[in-house]
Parts: C-alpha cells; structure tokens; sequence
C-alpha cells in the first residue's frame, strides 16, 4: 500500500511549482506574467500557497479554483482540483476534474500515484451518486489509469456499478480481469458482501473467511457476524459480537449493538436498544459496495499515513499531506452516499488534524445513532467543539451522550480527561468510575482494561491523591506488565516522591527497552536523574530525547533547566527561548520560562540542591 501515500509528502510543494511554472508561461515571459489582471490573480495564487503551506485546506481550496477560473490551464486546474476535492467542495471538484480530464490529454505521465487519477475517479463517484452506473464503467477503463494502485481500486469500482447495471456474472467477470500484482486483499470482502447482497449464502461465507484473514478484516468480521446473525445463527454472531465489544476500541459499540439484538446483552439504554435494531448493513446494493471500496481504501491509507514517524519538527507537516489522499477518497465515498457513517467519520477526523473544527463538527455530526461508529462521531464531535473553543459546551455534549448511553466506556473516559484538563477533579473521578464500570460490565480484556485503571490513575495523582492513584496504575500494571506508558509514568510517579527508586528506574527502563525511541520515555528517565540530583545523566537522556522531539517544548525545557544546573548558562538560555517559539507550550509553561529569561532561576533545581534546603 505504500504507493497510497509515499508520494504525497511531495504533493503539495509540487502542485504549487508546476502551477507557477505554468503561470510562467503564459504570456511567453519569466515569472507570473498574469497581464492587466495581474494583482488580483497572483494575489489568489500567493493565497492559496500561503493556505497550502498551513494545510488551510478550505481556503486553499477558494484561491485556486479562482486562479483557474481565470487562467484556465490543466496545471492550475488540477492544483484548483485537489484542494476542491479534499475541502469537500463537490461541485468546484466536479468542474475541475472535467477541465483535467479534458486538457490531460497528451501530457506526460508522472509517478505521483493515484493522485493523478483522482478526476477520473471522481466523475466516477459522480456518475454513481446520480444513478448513472453506465457512465461510471465507462470512466474507469483501466486504460486510463495511472497507477497499478488506482487500477486495483477501480476494478472493485467498476464491479460494483457492474453489479448494479448488469448483475453479479459481470461484476464477478470484472474481478476476475485484475491484473496480476496489484493490490487485491479486498476482492474477498468486496465478494462475500456482493454475495450477502444477492442471496448467495453459501459463497457469501467462503468468502467471508477468506476476507477474515486479508485488509480491513475488522469490517469483514463485522459484515461476517450481521450476515450470521440474518441466517439465523444469532449464537455464532454473538461469539464476534463478545470479541469486538471486550476488545474496547473502534468496534466496541457494534460489538455492544450486535449483543442488544442476539439477547446476550441487556439493561442498556432504551435510546441505545432502539439504535441497535435499527442498525444498517454494511451494503444493500451496488451504490453501497461502491462507497464501501472508496471507504476502505481511503481508511488503509489514513492508516499507513498515521505511522509516519515522529522525531522532527516536520513530521505534523508528513503527516498532513500524506492524509490529502484518502481525505479525497473519504470525500468520494460521501458524495455517493452523504449518509456513509464510515467516511463521515473518516473526513471528521483528518479535517480535524488540519485545524479545522467547523467542518469536522458537521460531517462528525452526520452520523447517526443507528451507526455502529457514533460514539466515536460524538467523541470526534465534543472534541471539535473544544477546539474551537468551547471547552465546557464540550463536556456537556459529552454528559448528554452518556445520559443517552450510559454504557459507553469510551465517553465516559474521554469526559474524564476533559475534566481532568480544567482541573475539576471530583468530577473527573466519577467519569472515570463510571468509565470503568461500564468496560468491566462488558467484561473488557485486560488488554484494554489497563487504559481505564491508568487514566483513573493518572488523574488521582495530577489531584495529588497519591494512594489511590498509586493503586489504579499498579491495578493497570498488573493487567498489563509490559505497556510502556504504565511503566513510564508509575516509575516517575515513584522516583518523583523518592520511593522504591531502585524499583521505579528499573521501570522506566523497561519502558525504554520497549519503546527506545519514544522521546516522552527518554524524557523521564533523563528528568528522573534531574530530580535525583544526577545531572550528568540527566543531560545524555534529555540530549536524545530533544533529539527524538525537537518539537516538545517540555522537553526542551526539561534540558534547559539541566544545563544551568550544571553551569553552562547560554546552553539554558538557547533552550529556554526555544520552548517561547514552539507551538505546544501552554501558558503556565510559557510564564515559568519566561521568569527563567528574566533572571528568576530560584525552582530550576531540585529541592535538595538548592540553596538553604
């Protein structure tokens, strides 16, 4: 799957030179030669690069489709295109793809992937959402694709609109003419919901266990246990079912419904029962499998796009263009179905990560209560509330969810740490009970168990009550001996209260053996040693773990305070101005280090090192 993502770290940068260097040669001269309109056009254009460069994705979006309405060219036209397409904008997206389409025609082809045949995969996905599936097989010849990648999608593409213009031997017949070696893990999910749609019983569940073991098998296993549970064999369903509510993550609420409508789960919600029968299939027809393959494709990318590695001040930058693509697909899936939980959901989450909370709030927000991702969309829109602001309308939407479902583990905790961040820690508390009430009421494994004990932990140490905080992160650390963070934060909780050190730096260390490149783990460690009095040590580990995460300005500080402990003052100083210019130092820490700049120095060292203790 690396051809999904890999190029689109160059994407942006490229899509703005090749525009300027198109723009260059438009009046036969050097530079934006833009003729009498030349001030409003290039100011578009200087627009639209400054909003690219902050991911501004919306406004990006505005100045480049005015840029090519103006200046027509497939440059600008397919630069106008994706930020259309990623914004959401269908109808500028449309349009745009129209012109590219149209203007492509000779042009070399590059190795940019899929990206470059966004367009005709767009008409596509239009095509499709206005009943034309006809129209939809024509655009995705596999002629006229780029790449092997797009080519595997659009063969899962055109056997969908197959199957609703011409039947399942068709749309079986087209899965059958892929080329061999592109990616095709999801030809047996796409099959086995093919077959639930016509009837096909039998070939429906070979195909499911293949699916089982291939990509997304997480939504085969779902599509699996609903097609059970329609045969009539509400036992089986209910064995993946248990497994998806117990493991307490993306799946735990279809895993929760699922229950509600087998019988094994009961005293729930009336609100939750009613959504749990009203639950949809993951497909009912052609348009449905056609969404679903942009759905999955779109998440396979978001995910591979999620383990760009940290560890320099560009990483949020990677990140952000290597999520422009499956943004475009999430989009696509959405513009064939507006009511798809899946890319709703999918589109809220990466917006969100471009800083743009008013968009995620809308398609978080157009999940419905049937969807078996809705509390995660309720999750998704508390928090889109919070960053635009609004801390405590966040939390409330928060309790109004619970009072729907109280049985939501995932809420309940996430209320906690809402609460934990504005320091009301009473009420923190009884979330996280009530948090850990309902994932040991679903008999939650110990594998996920661990985070409800750890947060509850954590949060009782932050309000300074030492014993019970204590007891929920050992509780956490028996449940789960070699989770890193429990590790980390339980052995610097010791070693900041001077107990069991020889015990609690042996648990930071193991956390480091398992996570070595985890700069928050470094951190402790080197800061351990601080507070011990071991400056020396305490300055190799923080060195490192600066080095791991130039971009955390705790850390950075953490190093600053411990050259001036060891006197090398304009060492202190260089890092304390650091942490004033980077983007994640709260108030509290910017006022401390400012004072350190100022001359007040009195609480960088430990208490037994300073003078007079």
């Amino acid at each position: 799957m690396r051809a999904l993502v890999s190029p689109l770290r160059q994407l942006l940068p490229l899509l703005a030179t090749t525009f300027l260097a198109g723009c260059g040669s438009v009046g036969g001269g050097q530079g934006l030669n833009l003729g009498p309109d030349q001030t409003s056009l290039s100011g578009s254009y200087l627009q639209g690069r400054f909003a690219a460069q902050d991911f501004d994705i919306p406004r990006a979006e505005e100045a480049f489709v005015d840029v090519a309405r103006r200046l027509p060219g497939p440059a600008g036209s397919r630069t106008a295109f994706i930020y259309a397409l990623a914004s959401g904008s269908s109808a500028d997206a449309e349009q745009q793809a129209r012109v590219v389409i149209a203007t492509d025609e000779g042009e070399p082809q590059d190795d940019f992937g899929v990206q470059r045949d966004l367009p005709r995969l767009t008409l596509a996905a239009v095509a499709m959402r206005d009943g034309d599936p006809e129209q939809a097989i024509t655009l995705l010849s596999e002629d006229d694709l780029s790449s092997s990648l797009s080519r595997s999608l659009a063969v899962l593409l055109r056997s969908a609109a197959l199957y609703e213009s011409k039947g399942t031997d068709a749309a079986l017949a087209a899965l059958s003419e892929q080329e061999s070696g592109t990616f095709n893990a999801l030809v047996p999910q796409h099959v086995a919901m093919m077959m639930v749609v016509d009837g096909q019983a039998s070939r429906a569940e070979t195909m499911f266990r293949r699916a089982l073991g291939g990509a997304r098998a997480d939504i085969a296993a779902l599509g699996y246990a609903r097609f059970l549970e329609d045969e009539g064999r509400a036992d089986e369903a209910d064995d993946i079912y248990v497994r998806m509510a117990q493991d307490a993550g993306l799946f735990t609420r279809a895993g929760r419904m699922g229950r509600v409508r087998t019988g094994s789960l009961e005293e729930q919600s009336r609100e939750f029962r009613r959504a749990s029968t009203r639950a949809p299939r993951l497909a009912d027809d052609g348009y449905d499998l056609f969404a679903l393959a942009l759905e999955n494709y779109a998440w396979l990318g978001f995910e591979q796009a999620m383990q760009t590695p940290r560890g320099d001040r560009f990483a949020v930058e990677r990140r952000r263009s290597a999520l422009v693509v499956p943004l475009a697909l999430s989009n696509l899936a959405r513009e064939v179905d507006g009511d798809r939980a899946v890319a709703n959901y999918l589109s809220a989450l990466i917006v969100s990560m471009f800083d743009n909370p008013e968009d995620a709030l809308e398609m978080a927000s157009a999940v419905k209560p049937s969807s078996w991702l809705y509390e995660y969309a309720r999750l998704e829109v508390a928090d889109s509330v919070r960053q635009a602001g609004d801390a405590n309308d966040a939390v409330q939407s928060l309790r109004q969810d619970l009072k729907r479902d109280p049985g939501s583990p995932q809420m309940a905790l996430q209320l906690h740490g809402y609460l934990l961040q504005a320091e009301r820690y009473d009420e923190a508390e009884d979330a996280a009970d009530m948090a850990i009430a309902a994932a040991e009421a679903l008999d939650v494994m110990p594998s996920s168990l661990w985070r409800y004990y750890f947060a509850r932990g954590a949060g009782r140490i932050e309000a300074d009550v030492w014993e019970g905080g204590r007891d929920d992160l050992e509780r956490a650390l028996e449940l789960a001996s070699d989770e890193p963070i429990i590790l980390n934060h339980l052995g610097y909780s010791y070693v900041e209260r001077g107990l069991q050190l020889e015990r609690a730096f042996g648990m930071i260390e193991r956390a480091l053996d398992i996570d070595p490149n985890n700069g928050a783990i470094v951190d402790s460690l080197g800061w351990a040693h601080f507070q011990q009095g071991n400056f020396d040590a305490a300055i190799v580990q923080l060195e490192r773990a600066v080095e791991l995460e130039p971009a955390d300005a705790v850390i950075t500080d953490h190093l600053g305070d411990a050259y001036y402990a060891v006197g090398r003052e304009r060492d202190a100083r260089y890092e304390w101005q650091r942490v004033m210019t980077l983007e994640d130092a709260d108030e509290e820490l910017l006022a401390e280090v400012a004072a350190k700049l100022g001359g007040d120095t009195s609480g960088v060292l430990p208490p037994a090192e300073r003078e007079g203790s």
